[in-house]
């Protein structure tokens, strides 16, 4: 009988370390390149969210901001000091408080939903003033999910 439960008894911790293991392996893999802020996958086909373009900052300042928002965005007297042209862009959003909500940065590196950015592009709480484009039809929104995407990848600025 005492044989018995030492052939039985290291069965279940083999089992369990073997199981443990695996998890650790298997489990802690990656680093997070190519999911959105939920951790699904980037893009329409993989089932996260779906964007308009590929979301880098080159691709945001041609596709939005040097087309749509330099409209008013431009120059000395830019609404609030926010430059949106090609020279000043990235400088004016990124780690810079807004003018409209203090407590919020417009671009808020890793945190598209703390971003004011997305706020006013979406039309979201706690914006001052009106949704953007000021007057015109609203981006779609797989426009914003680029934008909201390259945020939560860190707002890197290639």
């Amino acid at each position: 009988m005492l044989t018995f439960l030492v052939i039985v008894k290291p069965i279940p911790f083999i089992f369990w370390g073997a199981t443990f293991a695996m998890f650790l392996f298997f489990g802690c893999a990656g680093d997070g390149h190519g999911l959105d802020e939920n951790g699904n996958p980037i893009g329409a086909d993989g089932g996260g969210l779906p964007v308009a373009f590929e979301p880098t900052f080159p691709n945001i300042q041609t596709k939005v901001f040097s087309a749509i928002c330099i409209e008013c965005h431009v120059g000395s007297q830019a609404p609030h000091g926010l430059r949106l042209d090609p020279e000043n862009s990235y400088a004016s959003l990124v780690h810079v408080r807004s003018a409209e909500q203090p407590a919020l940065f417009r671009v808020n590196p890793g945190n598209a939903d703390e971003s004011y950015i997305i706020r006013k592009l979406e039309g979201g709480p706690g914006i001052t003033g009106g949704q953007m484009p000021l007057n015109r039809p609203a981006l779609p929104q797989d426009t914003v999910n680029a934008i909201r995407l390259w945020i939560a990848h860190g707002a890197p600025q290639n």
